[in-house]
């Protein structure tokens, strides 16, 4: 999919944060819908990115990814990569990709060749994997998540982590390959986390519940879903969205 340059004075007046020092904009997919107030820091982004309110990824790479809201993502996690053709005659991207593998300029011997060649070929190379994220997950830095996995809410992933299978929900995994190592919370936590949805409001409409004490927070959010209404973000959308 393609990629558009966004200035981050757009992005920062839209309620997205953006840490490229000495950079005036950031290219980021067509297809990226965020709502705000969000961070993308310093990671690079590519294909399509959709990602929930008061989320961030520090650093590192993500692939077609849909993420929900209150994640936290830490340095060099990676996210989705694609695999490559494994059923082909050679696994390198030279047979399907062309001049995109590398960009390069038209001064060396070949480069008449390399910018011209396109090789034949009757099936595409891989199908893209979507990798989905739930709300409120920790991944920790380090950590590779397999393209198109889904990791539940509420989960963590210890860092250097290797995730090739879905993570449940509140589970805490750790390790190459990733295993469980324990649940984050006890079972009826869980299911009371899980059924509240709390994530579904912004934190100055919890601020008066102590995020400490579960069982009561959770008593807290099932008391205001009778009168108070869910946060709706702001949402940026760069699909429909005029850059200027």
């Amino acid at each position: 999919m393609s990629q558009i340059s966004v200035p981050l004075k757009f992005l920062r007046n839209n309620g997205i944060e953006v840490l490229h020092r000495g950079a005036t904009s950031i290219n980021l997919p067509r297809h990226t819908v965020l709502e705000a107030p969000g961070s993308l820091k310093w990671t690079q982004y590519e294909h399509s990115l959709e990602m929930g309110t008061f989320s961030y990824q520090v650093s590192g790479y993500c692939f077609a990814a849909r993420i929900g809201r209150y994640c936290s993502f830490g340095e060099s996690v990676q996210i989705g990569r694609q695999n490559h053709p494994l059923d082909w005659v050679s696994t390198s991207p030279a047979f399907y990709l062309g001049d995109r593998v590398f960009e390069l300029g038209d001064g060396f011997e070949a480069a008449e060749h390399y910018h011209n060649y396109r090789t034949a070929h009757s099936k595409p190379p891989t199908k893209v994997k979507i990798t989905t994220i739930g709300n409120d997950v920790w991944i920790g830095h380090g950590a590779y998540i397999a393209a198109g996995v889904t990791i539940g809410d509420g989960a963590i992933i210890g860092a250097h982590s290797v995730v090739t299978r879905d993570i449940a929900p509140y589970s805490v995994v750790a390790g190459n390959p990733a295993t469980l190592k324990r649940m984050r919370l006890p079972p009826n936590f869980i299911s009371l986390m899980l059924k509240c949805r709390w994530w579904q409001f912004a934190p100055w409409q919890m601020d008066h519940l102590d995020p400490s004490d579960v069982l009561e927070f959770c008593r807290g959010i099932n008391s205001m879903l009778k009168d108070v209404a869910p946060f709706a973000p702001p949402t940026l959308d760069l699909r429909s969205e005029t850059i200027q």
